[in-house]
C-alpha cells in the first residue's frame, strides 16, 4: 500500500542515511517520525522507525555508560557568580576574545587548533565575577566533540563565536542534537570586515568594537542582579553581591554569612524594590538590579 508521505518525508530519509554517527541519526530518525503520514496504511512504517529510535537510544546508552567509567581529559571547576563558556570552531576568535575580556593569557595563534584544553580567566562585570572558559574548537564530529559538549551542557551560558553564517547554522545544529539547551549569545566576531546577518550582534577583537554590549548582554543573559550591603551610618559596601535576578533579603543574607536568617530581625531597603527610602522589610521582600540594604540581627 502506498503510503503517501509528504515530499519532507523523503527529503529527511536522504539526511537520515547521510548521518555522520549516532547520535545525529538519532536525532534525524525523531523528526523523520514527526513528518511521516499518521493514517493506517503507514503504521509499519512508523513502528519501523520507531524500532530504529529504540534501538539507537539503547545503544547510546550503553556507549554513555561505558564513557563514564573512562576518565575524562577536560575538567573545569565552576569558580565565580556564573561561568560563561565560549564555543565554536578553529579561528574564530576565542582566544583573543578571551583575552581581552579577562585576566587570562591564553595562546594565539593563526594555526588551527590550537587551544588543546579548556583556557579560564575572570571577568569583572561591576562586582560580579564571571568564570570564562575559552573551549578547544569543535571538530564538527560529536564524537570528538563529546568532552567539549559536556563542559558547555552544564554552563550557565554559552557563546557563540561564528565568523561565517554557515558556522552559525553547523553550532545550532550540533547543540540541538546534543539536547543542549543552554542561554546562548550568538557572537560574530571580526565586525571590522564582516557582518553575519544570524548573528545576535558583532564584535571586533581588533578594534573592540562592541565589546562592552557583550558585557551588558552577557549580564542579562546571567539574570543577575547586584546588591549593595550597608551598616547603619556608613557608606554602602564597594563590593557588591550577586544574586539571580528574583532573589529575596533571604537569599541575600544567607549568602552573607550561613547565620543570618536564623538571627535576623528586619531589613531596610533602598532602591529600586523599595516603595520608599529606607522601607523596613522582612524576608521574603524581592530585590532589584541596584538595591542596597542594611540587615538587622536580634541580640
Amino acid at each position: 500500500m502506498p503510503i503517501n508521505a509528504h515530499p519532507e518525508f523523503y527529503e529527511m530519509q536522504v539526511e537520515v542515511a547521510q548521518a555522520k554517527n549516532k547520535e545525529e541519526k538519532l536525532f534525524l530518525l525523531e523528526k523523520l517520525l514527526s513528518v511521516a503520514p499518521s493514517h493506517k496504511g503507514a503504521e509499519r512504517l512508523r513502528a519501523d522507525i520507531k524500532l530504529k529510535i529504540a534501538k539507537l537510544k539503547k545503544e547510546l546508552e550503553k556507549e554513555k555508560t561505558q564513557k563514564k567509567s573512562g576518565k575524562s581529559k577536560f575538567s573545569v571547576k565552576k569558580t565565580g557568580d556564573s561561568q560563561v563558556v565560549l564555543l565554536g570552531f578553529t579561528n574564530s576568535g576565542k582566544s583573543s576574545l578571551l583575552s581581552i575580556l579577562t585576566n587570562a593569557k591564553p595562546k594565539i595563534s593563526e594555526w588551527p587548533f590550537t587551544t588543546k584544553v579548556p583556557e579560564i580567566g575572570t571577568m569583572d562585570i561591576d562586582g560580579a565575577k564571571i568564570q570564562m572558559v575559552e573551549l578547544p574548537s569543535l571538530k564538527d564530529n560529536i564524537d570528538e566533540d563529546t568532552e567539549i559538549l559536556a563542559i558547555a551542557r552544564t554552563s550557565d551560558l554559552i557563546i557563540c563565536v561564528v565568523t561565517t553564517n554557515e558556522e552559525v547554522n553547523r553550532l545550532l545544529k550540533i547543540l540541538e542534537i546534543k539536547r543542549i539547551a543552554i542561554p546562548k549569545i550568538i557572537l560574530g566576531n571580526k565586525e571590522d570586515y564582516l557582518f553575519l546577518n544570524k548573528a545576535d550582534f558583532m564584535v571586533s577583537t581588533l578594534t573592540k568594537t562592541n565589546i562592552d554590549r557583550l558585557k551588558n548582554e552577557i549580564i542579562k543573559k546571567l539574570n543577575l542582579i547586584k546588591i549593595k550591603t550597608k551598616e547603619p551610618g556608613k557608606l554602602p559596601e564597594n563590593k557588591p553581591v550577586v544574586l539571580k535576578k528574583g532573589a529575596t533579603i533571604k537569599k541575600l543574607a544567607e549568602t552573607i554569612h550561613k547565620d543570618f536568617v536564623k538571627k535576623f530581625s528586619h531589613a531596610l531597603i533602598w532602591g529600586k524594590s523599595a516603595k520608599f527610602p529606607g522601607q523596613r522589610t522582612g524576608l521574603d521582600h524581592k530585590l532589584e538590579e541596584g538595591d542596597i540594604v542594611e540587615i538587622y540581627l536580634r541580640k
